[in-house]
């Protein structure tokens, strides 16, 4: 009887988390993986990441910039998935949407310039074109197409001054549509801003660290808004996926890009996080899969 009750105590204090622990949920990464899929918390290779994307058309994966074994690693995934079948179309941070005549033509092999410098490599950029290169002729090679998604540089100073009066109409009505309460979002990004890197003459901290925020929330707001159209655009069977590319910070936890587009599409996707050889730990939530690199920066 008195192990029945001792027995019934503790399953009571375990269900009621008398215990408590501020502790991260982590898991621990083995040595020598490749790629570790966080949903069975076990190492995969390319192969099997490429079976487990079977059923997804879009995909998000996060860059370190300038990286270029992750970018190899990232090519390798391209080229993987168009053995399987898949009809690959990437959608990349460093172009707008006005580079998509440019980068068609590029994708199909067609143009026959200096293409860097025709895009204006240098200045979206600051990081070597040849650290990127694999990735585009991974999608060349496959046939893919190549997009641009992200917002200008012109448009995020508009939002950064928060000045309407000099505004489109649309401008005006994509400013007032941005979410500035996600508050896990803001949690997470609070650290990066702390310090207020851009601080004005004459402003206060607590103003540049919103106004920071505010251009955060436009870049992953106008990039989710572009990739849902997008998706529409290019994914027409089964086959076809759209890989979305860009900083590993507009996906992380899934509160950025990845969370605005859940807002606007019903087309189920991952999230890849790139992480360097030798981490041994991840949070938990942090991505579906993380895929391993060699870390080694290369900038113009």
């Amino acid at each position: 009887m008195k192990s029945i009750t001792s027995l019934l105590t503790i399953m009571i204090l375990l269900l009621t988390g008398c215990t408590k622990s501020n502790l991260p949920l982590e898991h621990q990464l083995p040595s020598s993986c490749t790629i570790y899929d966080m949903k069975q918390a076990r190492c995969i290779d390319d192969r099997e990441l490429a079976k487990r994307l079977a059923s997804y058309r879009v995909v998000f994966i996060g860059d370190h910039h300038g990286q270029s074994d992750l970018h190899q690693r990232v090519a390798k995934l391209i080229s993987q998935l168009d053995r399987a079948g898949r009809h690959t179309s990437l959608a990349n941070e460093w172009f707008i949407p006005e580079d998509n005549r440019l980068l068609k033509r590029y994708a199909e092999g067609s143009f026959g310039g200096d293409f860097p410098k025709a895009v204006g490599w240098k200045k979206k950029a600051g990081y070597a074109f040849d650290s990127y290169a694999s990735i585009y002729n991974a999608i060349r090679k496959a046939n893919g197409g190549l997009y641009g998604i992200n917002l200008s540089r012109e448009s995020r100073k508009l939002i950064s001054d928060a000045n309407r009066s000099v505004m489109t109409r649309g401008e005006k009505d994509f400013y007032d549509s941005l979410d500035l309460n996600l508050a896990a979002h803001r949690d997470m990004l609070a650290p990066f801003f702390s310090h207020c890197h851009s601080l004005r003459k004459g402003e206060d901290t607590t103003v540049c660290k919103e106004r920071m925020y505010r251009v955060q929330v436009a870049w992953d707001s106008y990039m989710a808004k572009e990739t849902a159209a997008l998706s529409k655009r290019v994914l027409h069977s089964p086959s076809d996926l759209l890989m979305v590319f860009a900083g590993s910070m507009h996906f992380s936890y899934g509160l950025g890009i990845n969370a605005r587009f859940a807002r606007l599409s019903r087309e189920p996707f991952v999230t890849i996080e790139p992480v360097p050889i030798g981490t041994d730990k991840a949070d938990v939530g942090e991505a579906d899969f993380l895929l391993f690199y060699q870390s080694r920066v290369e900038r113009n």
